[in-house]
């Protein structure tokens, strides 16, 4: 899950701060709960979706994150039976709350649909235009230089329009805490991989298989890539080994990166 610091808006609570941080607090700003666990792969999805947006709303709701595995009288009292779950708590209690990892914009209509509004500062309303998207986040980082998060979401920006000297930078560049996060951990491993893929010069089909994986069809590139591993299995310089290895650090799901590592190990052993 996040390793990322924690703004005023988002923090992790334990049982025993849990009444003065959700409840007490809930009776004057709304609190949304997130139950999640690390081995939880919609909980790793959903949970940088939260603190993005708590952090947008600016001090219009406090986000409390619970580690389901760490606290478990907190998941047994509040029943927690799927996760991530998430739980509105606005007058001391529980009003609402919802299941598994929705989209940034059905989060958006909830909160507005229980009366949730933005704070002090508003949210950046992001281009899908990579040119314009990335001028909206330098500006957004000069008004406000010391917000870590819209770093690397201009690093991610930088990395998707092909700017890869000034992506590795910034992503270099992150403070500690965010630089472990799993964002910044699939974005350096994209960004080695279409590294490889410019300065790959032997085998056409290499650069044929990683160029796949880079536009998104992630099954049939690994798949060439496994097929590639088969002739390069005694290579200890195999560039198919190197790419699948980046590749698999591009996936969230865990249960398809233990997938993939079995193909790996079929192959290799």
């Amino acid at each position: 899950m996040s390793t990322q610091a924690h703004t005023p808006s988002v923090r992790d609570v334990t049982t025993a701060e849990f009444v003065s941080a959700v409840v007490e607090r809930s009776r004057e700003t709304p609190v949304l709960v997130d139950f999640w666990a690390a081995w939880c792969a919609p909980c790793r999805a959903l949970g940088p979706v939260l603190e993005k947006l708590a952090d947008e709303y600016a001090g219009g709701f406090v986000l409390v994150k619970i580690d389901t595995e760490k606290e478990q009288a907190l998941a047994s009292e509040f029943k927690i039976r799927s996760l991530p779950t998430v739980m509105l708590f606005k007058e001391g209690k529980v009003v609402t709350g919802f299941q598994g990892a929705l989209p940034e914009g059905q989060i958006h209509a909830f909160l507005a649909q229980h009366g949730i509004d933005v704070g002090s500062a508003a949210p950046v309303v992001l281009s899908d235009d990579p040119v314009e998207r990335i001028a909206q986040l330098r500006a957004a980082l000069v008004a406000t230089p010391a917000k870590d998060s819209l770093k690397l979401d201009l690093a991610l920006a930088l990395l998707s329009a092909g700017e890869l000297d000034e992506a590795s930078r910034m992503l270099e560049a992150l403070p500690a805490a965010l630089y472990v996060h799993a964002k910044t951990v699939r974005a350096r491993a994209r960004l080695a991989l279409q590294r490889r893929a410019e300065s790959a010069t032997g085998d056409a089909r290499h650069v044929e298989a990683m160029r796949t994986v880079l536009h998104g069809d992630m099954t049939a590139g690994q798949a060439q890539l496994v097929d590639l591993l088969r002739d390069e299995k005694h290579d200890e310089h195999s560039e198919a080994r190197a790419a699948l290895v980046e590749a698999l650090q591009m996936i969230e799901d865990d249960t398809v990166v233990r997938d993939w590592r079995r193909r790996m190990a079929a192959v290799l052993f």
